[in-house]
């Protein structure tokens, strides 16, 4: 079962990682600025982000989980699907928001049943089949897009969810479920510092992510802005274990902090840089430290509240990720045409967090 939560994870990050690094992609296709496609794209993350509390809230109430993540996934295949119709750019938007918007039904759930048995590594197992799949959909896209009709791609997601439907047909008949609650201003208190370090986690690398493609683009062909992000997600497949090893020793804030500050410095450098070597250090340094606390921060949640899987993991990914989002909307609808200054202006920010992390210890601090 562990496994087939890894293969659905991975089918729903790998579809879900396709609008960032077709960016450049849009801006020639369909005539458009920067900052419009930066605001879109960014827009998508914060409205698929925001509906996760609520999709889990609705989760709670049916009778089989592992039949919510079915629906997501197919929901999934569906929006892929209208791709093979002549779509304009804000249809194409409709499109993609509603596959952001069944990922959203996905992620709370998925992560509170890796995490019945109250076992990080299965939390981390469970994020490592998104990472992979966040890893391959990247370069994927960029290098499908440059040889064949984006149109094609329907044919791919049918071939996977097919085999996707066949891996859920095997386990049909087994009822998982995991402890849930309605919305409570006294639980969301409890898990109010994850939030915000989360959400502030997510506002720096959902801009990283959404600009380095379009900086890459004014130099060199996107699909080596795709191959950065599939490289750098690649790297924190293995820094997602890293730092849940990381937090058995250390307190949770040195890992908060080693994550802000090498995802700070490498952002910073990044303008500028032009040689390929260079940018595949600074950005897979970006990558590497953002990543380190994905799986910390979640298990950290769900230890406050256990009872609340559910709740916890809305919390620490959906309503945190909205949150970042919401904010990396507003700064790119500012400021979208500025591509480097986006860049290093969140480096800037980023050693400024790890800084705050020095002098301002978290509640919830303890070893995870």
């Amino acid at each position: 079962m562990a496994f087939l939560l890894f293969l659905f994870h991975f089918f729903v990050d790998w579809a879900s990682s396709f609008p960032a690094p077709l960016g450049p992609y849009f801006v020639e296709h369909y005539h458009l600025s920067t900052k419009m496609v930066s605001t879109a794209i960014t827009a998508l993350g914060f409205l698929g982000s925001i509906t996760q509390p609520l999709f889990a809230l609705w989760a709670g109430r049916m009778k089989n989980h592992l039949l919510s993540l079915y629906l997501s996934l197919s929901g999934i295949a569906l929006a892929l699907s209208l791709l093979a119709l002549p779509l304009s750019f804000v249809l194409l938007f409709g499109a993609f928001l509603l596959l952001f918007l069944a990922n959203a039904s996905f992620h709370p759930v998925g992560a509170a049943l890796s995490g019945v048995r109250g076992n990080a590594f299965g939390v981390a197992f469970f994020t490592a089949g998104g990472i992979a799949g966040g890893a391959v959909g990247p370069l994927f896209i960029t290098w499908f897009a440059s040889r064949f009709p984006l149109s094609a791609i329907v044919w791919v997601v049918l071939l996977l969810w097919g085999l996707l439907s066949f891996g859920f047909w095997r386990f049909r008949g087994i009822s998982l479920r995991v402890p849930h609650a309605e919305f409570s201003w006294r639980l969301f208190r409890a898990l109010f510092s994850v939030f915000l370090l989360v959400g502030i986690r997510t506002f720096f690398t959902s801009l990283f992510h959404t600009f380095l493609p379009l900086y890459v683009a004014t130099f060199a062909s996107f699909v080596l802005g795709g191959m950065l992000l599939s490289f750098g997600v690649l790297v924190g497949f293995f820094a997602n274990f890293l730092g849940v090893r990381l937090a058995r020793v250390f307190p949770i804030w040195v890992v908060n902090f080693l994550s802000f500050v090498g995802l700070g410095v490498g952002l910073f450098f990044l303008p500028g840089m032009r040689s390929i070597p260079g940018l595949f250090l600074l950005s897979l340094s970006a990558d590497f430290s953002a990543f380190l606390t994905m799986s910390v921060n979640v298990h950290e949640a769900q230890e406050i509240l256990p009872e609340h899987r559910v709740f916890a993991s809305s919390v620490a990914m959906g309503l945190a990720w909205s949150f970042g989002n919401l904010l990396s909307f507003l700064f790119a609808s500012a400021f979208g045409d500025s591509v480097a200054f986006v860049l290093r202006t969140v480096g800037v920010l980023g050693m400024v967090v790890a800084l705050f992390l020095l002098f301002v210890r978290p509640p919830h601090t303890a070893k995870g």
